[in-house]
């Protein structure tokens, strides 16, 4: 049985060019036109240096893609007459320069390393925007650590009041939880920052390029390696979406926090009016609507990573559409709204101010340092703390059939009823250990609520800190200096007669 004729549909069909090509145009204008012309420049200089190209060709391309008008390329629509915003420029630089010449500046290359290149190029910068937004957060956490040591808060388990803790310890918590976010987001930039460019189409070139060279034009470490898995390797993204989605489940825990505190009921964290919005009916509300923002915008964030991630899942490890123009834009999409909160939270918190008095009280109430109690008896009376334990579990039953703290009286009268006999500790020894004050201050080891213990911590944060910035700096400045650097190449080759 023979098949019907092919029908004949001129590309690209128009369902084809409204639904993906013009979308893909105008993302391509968005991210990506910028990184192309770096990119094109870069390769172009590589090529006359390794004598593929005459430097008079090199002159005349260069000429051309200095010339081109970059507000008129961003103010096209996309009209079927070229297939992306790679063929726009070719033919954009063939209408400036020689069109045979200009042909020459695709010699061994292939819209796939291109593509590669230029995604990297891209999300490189928003890994260190939000970065710099991460150790912006940071300083805020460790600015305020370091005026709170003594501030003492109650500390939380299963939602309910726990023992007594600073301030400091609580922030300091927050604050290397987002060091080692920062970090993560370090190794995800160094594993990125390597350059597909040479990889062809996957198999490399037959050309005697140079890829190193190509490499710190663009301002990558080197080259990638293996030109299969340069092409093929989604992990340059994966691998960061997953420092990112890590950075916005400790974002998103932070900031219940602060907007539970932010309720009257608890009533210990009060933002500006610049964070607050009042209500159309109620006028007596101040809502805090920037920590519901931060915990919104972070939500559709990790959406949006993993659903990057979920797109990317048993994908072909090749050349494929599905990693490429259609998803991109939803990488950086994730990364922007990962930035927003992030930023928005180190404002707002760092606008915030806390009720001490309330925090001081909350401390003291609820039992919470009777922990302290139970250890105090297993020392003085060397007791296992299992005994201890339930003596002043019938402390605290008591205190609280009676409505009072726990006293003297009820200490022995609850030692009498499990050892039968009292206890030698003091009325003395009693107050200070159901003091929070004494709680937060005996928890002198590593990593302890003491303020001693707090402020060495803090010393180590702040030399991180340091670590990060020196870090930070040298990333930038190095992506800075190649752009510099070409830009400087390219100016006097072009200029040559």
């Amino acid at each position: 049985m023979s098949m019907p004729a092919e029908k004949v549909e001129k590309f690209p069909a128009q369902t084809y060019k409204d639904n993906v090509l013009a979308d893909c145009f105008a993302d391509a204008k968005e991210y990506f036109l910028d990184a192309y012309h770096q990119v094109d420049l870069a390769h172009a200089v590589m090529l006359a240096e390794q004598g593929i190209i005459s430097q008079e060709e090199l002159r005349q391309i260069l000429t051309a893609l200095l010339s081109l008008d970059f507000d008129a390329i961003r103010a096209r629509q996309y009209d079927g007459t070229f297939e992306d915003l790679f063929y726009l420029l070719q033919q954009e630089i063939s209408k400036i320069c020689d069109p045979d010449t200009a042909g020459k500046l695709h010699t061994a290359r292939s819209r796939n390393d291109i593509d590669v290149t230029i995604y990297r190029l891209h999300l490189r910068q928003d890994c260190l925007r939000l970065m710099r937004s991460a150790m912006d957060l940071r300083k805020v956490f460790l600015d305020l650590a370091a005026e709170h040591h003594e501030t003492l808060i109650p500390a939380y388990t299963h939602t309910q009041p726990a023992q007594p803790s600073t301030l400091a310890h609580f922030l300091l918590a927050m604050a290397e939880n987002v060091g080692r976010d920062i970090r993560r987001l370090q190794r995800a930039f160094e594993n990125m920052n390597y350059c597909p460019l040479g990889s062809g189409a996957i198999t490399t070139t037959g050309f005697p390029i140079n890829r190193h060279r190509v490499a710190e034009l663009l301002g990558f470490a080197a080259p990638t390696v293996n030109s299969y898995g340069s092409i093929a390797s989604v992990d340059y993204f994966t691998e960061t979406l997953g420092a990112v989605a890590t950075l916005l489940v400790n974002t998103g825990k932070f900031a219940q926090e602060f907007l539970l505190m932010a309720m009257m009921e608890f009533n210990v964290i009060r933002l500006p009016d610049g964070y607050v919005q009042g209500s159309s009916i109620m006028p007596q509300k101040r809502n805090p609507v920037a920590l519901e923002h931060i915990r919104a915008i972070g939500s559709k964030a990790l959406g949006q990573t993993l659903g990057v991630i979920t797109a990317v899942h048993n994908t072909p490890f090749g050349d494929i559409n599905d990693v490429e123009d259609d998803l991109q834009p939803l990488i950086y999409s994730a990364m922007r709204d990962a930035d927003r909160a992030v930023a928005l939270f180190a404002g707002a918190l760092r606008a915030a101010t806390f009720n001490l008095d309330v925090l001081r009280k909350r401390a003291g109430d609820n039992f919470i340092a009777v922990t302290e109690l139970a250890d105090t008896i297993v020392r003085r009376e060397n007791l296992p703390f299992r005994i201890s334990h339930k003596i002043v579990g019938l402390c605290v039953k008591s205190a609280i059939a009676k409505g009072t703290d726990v006293t003297y009286e009820i200490l022995q009268s609850s030692a009498k009823e499990v050892l039968g006999k009292e206890l030698s500790i003091t009325e003395g020894d009693l107050a200070a250990a159901v003091s929070p004050e004494n709680f937060v201050n005996i928890r002198s080891i590593y990593g302890g609520t003491a303020p001693d213990e707090t402020r060495r911590a803090l010393s180590v944060e702040r030399e991180r800190e340091v670590e990060d910035d020196t870090w930070f700096v040298h990333s930038t400045d190095g992506l800075k200096s190649a752009r510099e650097n070409l830009d400087h190449i390219v100016k006097k080759l072009a200029s040559k007669n």
